[in-house]
């Protein structure tokens, strides 16, 4: 299983968009992605006026290539998506991650065809 975590820091005023914008143009085309939303949080908890808060998104994706596919099979409305909260966060940062093992996977050898 892979997870990943959107960190998108923004002005208080601007979480009430964001998560409209989540809702009517990101979402509904997620699942078709292989993507699931699991749980969103806000930090701090309470608008301050001289702070800006994070939001938090975590998703699930399958696998590995899961994640490739999800990413190759970005669509219009979420593309806009993306555009439109780059336009209003502060910042925004992608965690991909997956359980902690002893060995971690490793890329395949690249293939030695002429």
């Amino acid at each position: 299983m892979i997870h990943v975590l959107d960190e998108i820091v923004l002005a208080p005023a601007h979480l009430p968009t964001v998560l409209d914008l989540l809702e009517s143009r990101y979402l509904p085309g997620s699942a078709a992605r292989g993507l699931t939303l699991l749980q969103r949080w806000v930090s701090p908890p309470v608008a301050l006026p001289d702070a800006p808060n994070t939001l938090w998104l975590l998703w699930q994706v399958p696998d590995a290539p899961g994640y490739y596919a999800m990413r190759a099979g970005i669509d219009g409305p979420a593309l806009a998506f993306w555009s439109t909260v780059g336009s209003l966060c502060e910042s925004r940062r992608r965690h991909v991650m997956a359980a902690a093992t002893p060995v971690l996977p490793q890329p395949k050898e690249p293939c030695d065809a002429p």
